[in-house]
């Protein structure tokens, strides 16, 4: 079963407006829904500031993924990015895009930089079912 990490929006959406929360919930139930290190240093502040133990919990629960930040690569991705007209790529969402190819992760995003990552890089979007 294919591994899935869902981007920092992807929560966001889910924590905040209700949203996404069938697939979320099935991919629990799969036990294949993992994070990063990225991810969860982009969530966790807030969600302790606001004292939500609960949805600390829940992001703790999930299989981390290791960082390895492959700086030549992300120059590289950054560069490949910047080729093909797209020059508001993240460092962050680039380190969620390699650790998703160096691990073979499919990204569940809505967001339009992964949208437009995807069809540079060799890495599946989650499809929703």
């Amino acid at each position: 079963m294919v591994k899935v990490i869902a981007d920092t929006n992807i929560w966001i959406n889910y924590f905040k407006h209700g949203l996404h929360v069938n697939e979320i919930r099935a991919l629990l139930e799969q036990q294949c829904l993992v994070t990063n290190d990225v991810i969860m240093a982009e969530l966790l502040p807030i969600i302790i500031h606001d004292k939500k133990e609960d949805l600390a919990d829940l992001l703790n629960a999930l299989e981390r993924i290791p960082v390895f930040v492959n700086w030549n690569g992300l120059i590289d991705a950054q560069q490949k990015c910047l080729k093909n007209g797209y020059n508001k790529i993240g460092l962050l969402d680039l380190m969620i895009l390699q650790t998703a190819i160096e691990h073979s992760l499919e990204i569940f995003s809505v967001d339009k930089h992964f949208q437009a990552m995807a069809k540079i890089f060799k890495v599946k979007l989650h499809k929703p079912q």
